[in-house]
């Protein structure tokens, strides 16, 4: 396992204890900085057009076009996803941190893993309680199966 895998695995280990008892994610912020400083020595042009992505979910007054932009960069796709669900208020800003430090670190396919480890979390967290879901389980579901399939191959 990488640097990179174990700093995402342990940090969204915390992160998601977190998540499920206070429904807050203290330090999300740290976990973007540190994957920035982790990726930009290596991919700095992955990690800037990412970073563009997760500046337009997060503020609100950037127009669209310039997220159509963007979506010539597939490795973007899901932070943009991510930033239009946070736009529209159906997901938190930790979500949005989260899935762009994962697509800092990871390949396109395990950030894909991730969404869809929360999609299976999602199912799981409706049938057991009402509400909010906690999103960062579910996407630590989707790394892990993803880092999982890299050690056995």
């Amino acid at each position: 396992m990488t640097l990179t895998e174990s700093f995402a695995l342990v940090s969204f280990t915390l992160f998601s204890f977190a998540d499920l008892r206070y429904r807050l994610v203290p330090g999300i912020e740290l976990f973007l900085f540190g994957t920035i400083l982790l990726t930009l020595p290596v991919t700095p042009v992955q990690t800037g057009i990412i970073l563009l992505a997760c500046i337009w979910g997060l503020f609100r007054n950037i127009s669209g076009w310039f997220a159509l932009l963007l979506l010539f960069y597939p490795p973007v796709w899901p932070v943009l996803l991510t930033g239009y669900g946070y736009r529209k208020g159906l997901m938190g800003r930790a979500d949005l941190l989260a899935i762009s430090g994962l697509a800092c670190l990871f390949p396109l396919p395990a950030v894909l893993l991730s969404l869809f480890g929360l999609e299976v979390w999602r199912r799981i967290w409706i049938r057991w309680q009402s509400g909010s879901i906690p999103a960062l389980p579910g996407m630590l579901l989707g790394i892990m199966v993803y880092v999982a399939i890299r050690v056995i191959m």
